[in-house]
């Protein structure tokens, strides 16, 4: 079986796989989906196949259609729907989260920037894209309403293969590793105000990058 071991159930393994494979653009955004030449390539049945593909349409990557399963795509006014959804909902975390966020998480956050600017430089952009994710979600970490987090974090997710894409150009990882230090600079200082245009500029422009993916 493909790079498939005995340490994780089978499903979960080839889940993985085929999640890095859309991450990594094998899999084009609107692109058939076919389970027969996934089961083939995994050597594996139909069950935990099925499976695998139920927990990516359950995180966005997949959708089900008229003509059967597809990987996610935007249009450009879903796009900007969905980045609008994460501006108001990130920035009212942020809010939250400036006077309850503990010098232990802000310390990760220091941890998880100064891994990304290393991996910057080895070109690892799924890799940037994990640390990326769990810097944002530190912050959500600190805010006291989870269901306003449940939220952003769907919204998220659905974004999870542009945001993906939007890595694999290098100069705009430097710009975003430069965004979240910001963000991070103002949430040491406890400034709700300048949290608040840290996060409003960062998705600002996230959303410019975003949609010059889909142009192009």
């Amino acid at each position: 079986m493909e790079g498939l071991t005995v340490s994780q159930p089978l499903y979960q393994q080839v889940y993985e796989g085929i999640k890095r494979s859309i991450l990594k653009g094998d899999f084009q955004p609107g692109e058939k989906v076919v389970a027969a030449k996934l089961a083939e390539k995994y050597k594996i049945s139909r069950t935990p196949l099925r499976e695998a593909l139920r927990q990516l349409e359950i995180e966005g990557l997949l959708v089900q259609g008229r003509l059967g399963l597809h990987v996610v795509k935007l249009d450009s006014e879903d796009f900007q729907e969905l980045y609008e959804c994460r501006l108001i909902l990130e920035t009212e975390i942020i809010k939250m989260a400036v006077d309850k966020i503990t010098d232990k998480q802000l310390g990760e956050m220091n941890d998880l920037l100064n891994k990304a600017d290393q991996v910057l430089e080895k070109r690892g952009y799924l890799q940037l894209l994990e640390l990326n994710t769990i810097f944002h979600e530190k912050i959500f970490e600190a805010s006291p309403n989870k269901r306003i987090v449940n939220l952003v974090q769907q919204v998220r997710t659905f974004l999870l293969i542009y945001r993906a894409n939007i890595l694999r150009d290098y100069q705009r990882n430097y710009d975003i590793n430069w965004e979240h230090r910001k963000i991070y600079e103002a949430l040491v200082e406890r400034n709700r105000s300048k949290a608040v245009k840290t996060i409003e500029m960062h998705i600002k422009n996230d959303l410019i990058r975003g949609l010059g993916i889909i142009i192009e």
